[in-house]
This record gives structure tokens, C-alpha cells and sequence, in this order.
């Protein structure tokens, strides 16, 4: 009967570090009884792991910081592990609806061989090398540094609508410098809101949320705009990704 290999709830930067050892956790008596050469069970978690990269990374643009939980049915036998990967569920807690999670997971499956090919690239070796408590450490800093950027925003300055009907406001410092752009949009409901921090000096951000206030409150109030920008969770973000949307947005402004 296969077993089942589960990482419960860790934070994405982190699972590769996190399935390693619950495997080795479940085969330590396998290995001790010589069932299976620890070289092996690394091998295989190492495979596993570069699914999952492509899944998570490469596929669903999962953030380090976002959560994850994975689970899959394995065999040991003959000395090696079995992967079912046909029972491979991975959950990922962000706006990533599950119909498009689950989508991608069966894509990524179909083409294991293909993708177990493929040269290890610098990206994959990061995410799927690191400890979890490194990880942990770098996903606790860098909530602090989107922190401290949130507490610049002091301003908002109502630019208008664009042709699709979002409300664009601009983001200010205590200084009355342009930092960021806080783009919003009814849907079913509620309120979408995109903001993205791109200061002249420093690092990029951007925050997504839906909110209960109605887009045409947020019109009538800047200082509802700031505070709703500075609530939002922020992910660092390449500044050319954040100037790049910035500038989208402006051009399409009525």
C-alpha cells in the first residue's frame, strides 16, 4: 500500500528543504535496515523538487513568502522510491484559484520527463537547495523592509480612470515625491486593489487585496487610499516589473 508524503503548511521559499527531511524522517527505519541507500531517497527528493519548482515558480509565480502545502503518494521497493505523481496535490495560499492550480499541476505532471532533463538553473538551485530556517530568515527581513516602505506612503493624489474603468491614484512621500501607484476595480462586490511602490532609490513593491470600501469612496478620499495602501502585504518586485505597470497604467488614462 503506497505511503503518503505530506509537508503540511510551510512557506514556499522552504518546501524543498521541508520534503527532504520528511521523507528522510519516514524511510530512517528503511535506511537503517539498509531498504534503501540514503543517496537514493536524495536522489528522488531532489526529483520531486524539480517538479515542484516548475509547478510553483516557473507555472504559479508563488512567492517565497506565500504558503504552500504538498502531498504525494510514493513505493518503496527494489531499493528506490516510486513517485505517483498522479496523486500529487499541492495547495498554494494566495490568490491562485484552485481550478488554475490544479490545471498546472496536471500539465507539469504530463511532461516529467521533458523536465527532468532539463539543466538545473541558478533559480531552481536557490529555491530548491536552501534550508527552511535560512529561508525563514529572509522572508522575516524582507516583511520588514515592505513594512518600512508602507510607512512612506503618506499621500495619495486621485489621477483618474483609465479606459477599462480602474481609479488611479499616485502614491506620495512625507516629501511630496512620486513612490508608487495604487490602481482600483470593482469586482463582484468588493474592490481590487494593486499597489505598487517603486521609489526613485531602493527596491520595488507591489500588494494585491480585495477590500469591502467601493471605488467611488476611495475617489472621494486620499487619506482612505493611504491607509488601505498601507495595510496591504507587500513582495518585492523587479523595478523594471513595477515601472513597467506604472507606466501601462498611466498611458491608459482617459
Amino acid at each position: 500500500m503506497p505511503q503518503q508524503l505530506s509537508t503540511g503548511f510551510v512557506i514556499a521559499g522552504a518546501y524543498a528543504d521541508k520534503l527532504r527531511r520528511v521523507l528522510f524522517a519516514q524511510l530512517r527505519d528503511a535506511i537503517k535496515s539498509g531498504q534503501i541507500e540514503t543517496k537514493q531517497v536524495a536522489f528522488r527528493a531532489g526529483e520531486l523538487n524539480r517538479v515542484l519548482f516548475e509547478i510553483l515558480v516557473n507555472k504559479l509565480k508563488i512567492d517565497k513568502g506565500d504558503v504552500v502545502r504538498i502531498r504525494i503518494e510514493y513505493d518503496l521497493s527494489d531499493g528506490d522510491i516510486k513517485w505517483y505523481y498522479e496523486s500529487l496535490r499541492v495547495e498554494a495560499f494566495r490568490r491562485v484559484p484552485d481550478e488554475e492550480v490544479g490545471e498546472t499541476v496536471r500539465s507539469v505532471v504530463s511532461n516529467i520527463e521533458e523536465l527532468l532533463s532539463r539543466p538545473v538553473t541558478a533559480e531552481e538551485r536557490e529555491w530548491t537547495e536552501r534550508k527552511e530556517t535560512e529561508v525563514e530568515r529572509e522572508v522575516a527581513r524582507a516583511a520588514r523592509e515592505a513594512e518600512q516602505i508602507s510607512t512612506r506612503i503618506t499621500d495619495a493624489v486621485v489621477y483618474g480612470r483609465t479606459k477599462a474603468g480602474e481609479l488611479l491614484a499616485v502614491l506620495k512621500d512625507s516629501d511630496g515625491n512620486n513612490i508608487g501607484l495604487l490602481v482600483a476595480s470593482p469586482a463582484e462586490g468588493k474592490t481590487t486593489l494593486t499597489v505598487v511602490v517603486a521609489p526613485r532609490e531602493g527596491d520595488a513593491y507591489r500588494g494585491d487585496a480585495n477590500v469591502e470600501e467601493d471605488v467611488e469612496a476611495l475617489e472621494k478620499d486620499p487619506k482612505l487610499i493611504v491607509n488601505l495602501a498601507r495595510r496591504l502585504q507587500l513582495t518585492k518586485i523587479p523595478k523594471s516589473e513595477a515601472e513597467k505597470f506604472i507606466r501601462s497604467k498611466m498611458e491608459d488614462l482617459f
